[in-house]
């Protein structure tokens, strides 16, 4: 049972790319500008910040979770041209695995390689509470997060930090989180050659809401809608948890 349920989970990911995307980095060298250059950046910090978690509790020692997650940006900020002026939704998916660790932290690795951007990276999660599953019980944590992505025509390095909580309930688990994206982007490639070589640095906020259902067969699935540099969005996350 397990080996199908990985198999499932394996072969969400890997469909995800067959997913259409107006939005297409491709077209970065051709459309970025010394103008849109900032907005877009901060748009790809609320993007990749994005689904970093799926409620307020830590897994506790030998825990572990393996996710299929993904994100959705329905629309640019209106100063971000970058990809083209017609540019509308971006979605982004990735697997993210986690493992219980001691001193009630939890340890979390994530990539994607998605319209030519590769992208890597982890970080830690603290419970400021003990992990526990009583009914109506509060639950605290605080997350951060680093990683880095490459794409022909610009360079990206995100650092993320958040404080979610989470409050258990007999079938789901409502969550909020809010917390800060930290964005570096590095212009490599640009038809405007003055370009090449200039880094933007950004600092965003972003907030998210979301539920969290224990699904039978170890299954867990969240739903939650962000608000980011774009405005708002949308994430996802199908994973197995034991």
């Amino acid at each position: 049972m397990r080996k199908l349920l990985f198999a499932a989970l394996f072969a969400a990911l890997s469909a995800a790319p067959v997913c259409a995307s107006d939005y297409k980095f491709d077209n970065f060298a051709a459309n970025v500008s010394a103008e849109n250059l900032e907005a877009f950046t901060k748009d790809m910090g609320g993007l990749l910040g994005s689904g970093t978690y799926s409620t307020g509790r830590i897994l506790g020692w030998g825990g572990f979770l393996l996710s299929a997650r993904g994100a959705v940006m329905p629309k640019p900020s209106d100063e971000n041209t970058a990809l083209g002026k017609d540019s509308e939704v971006m979605y982004m998916p990735w697997i993210q695995g986690e493992i219980g660790l001691p001193f009630r932290i939890d340890g979390f690795i994530r990539a994607t390689s998605w319209d030519g951007l590769t992208v890597a990276g982890g970080g830690l999660k603290w419970g400021i509470t003990r992990p526990v599953d009583s009914l109506y019980s509060f639950q605290t944590m605080i997350t951060v997060m680093a990683q880095s992505g490459v794409h022909r025509d610009f360079s990206i390095t995100h650092y993320n930090a958040n404080l979610v909580i989470s409050f258990k309930m007999p079938v789901v688990t409502p969550y909020i989180g809010g917390g800060v994206d930290y964005t570096k982007l590095t212009v490599e490639g640009a038809d405007d050659s003055s370009l090449i070589g200039k880094r933007e640095y950004t600092t965003t906020p972003r907030a998210s809401a979301g539920l969290n259902f224990k699904l039978p067969s170890y299954m867990d699935l969240s739903l939650a809608a962000n608000y980011a540099n774009y405005g708002f969005g949308g994430e996802a996350s199908l994973g197995v948890r034991f």
